[in-house]
């Protein structure tokens, strides 16, 4: 079973991965759409971060961020792929996986939290839903 600070730092360490997904691969886009489409997707990931940092400071619980090994290697492995393949077509695939990823690992979570925080579950609730919604919006750019 996971419980509320578990999932809280898991939620903020995904939302932060997405935000420095984004941050790294936008600089690739060539289209004002998609661009576009990776600022909101930021955004939202954004708003979820900090209110996940911010249940956890209200509950006195410590925050992790996203180990630098990982967050270096998923940079390492962007600037491949990019050097490969920089379209838009490309940066939506990119998106695509790294989404059905985050989708997989909340359904996860999810499934397995025991705690009893409504708002703890809305906001990994609201985490799935972002997840979701990014992978149909790239769909337009395949």
């Amino acid at each position: 079973m996971i419980n509320d600070e578990q999932m809280l730092q898991f939620i903020m360490k995904n939302a932060e991965m997405g935000c420095r997904g984004i941050n790294d691969i936008k600089h690739y886009s060539n289209t004002a759409e998609i661009s576009k489409a990776l600022k909101t997707q930021n955004i939202e990931y954004g708003h979820i971060y900090h209110n996940a940092y911010n249940m956890l400071r209200t509950r006195r619980m410590h925050s992790r961020h996203i180990n630098p090994v990982i967050s270096s290697m998923a940079r390492a492995k962007t600037k491949r792929e990019m050097a490969l393949d920089s379209s838009d077509s490309h940066i939506a695939e990119m998106m695509i996986q790294g989404n059905t990823m985050g989708v997989q690992k909340i359904a996860r979570h999810i499934r397995q939290y025991g705690g009893s925080s409504q708002s703890v579950r809305n906001l990994a609730d609201k985490l799935m839903s972002t997840e979701q919604n990014n992978i149909e919006q790239m769909k337009a750019f395949l």
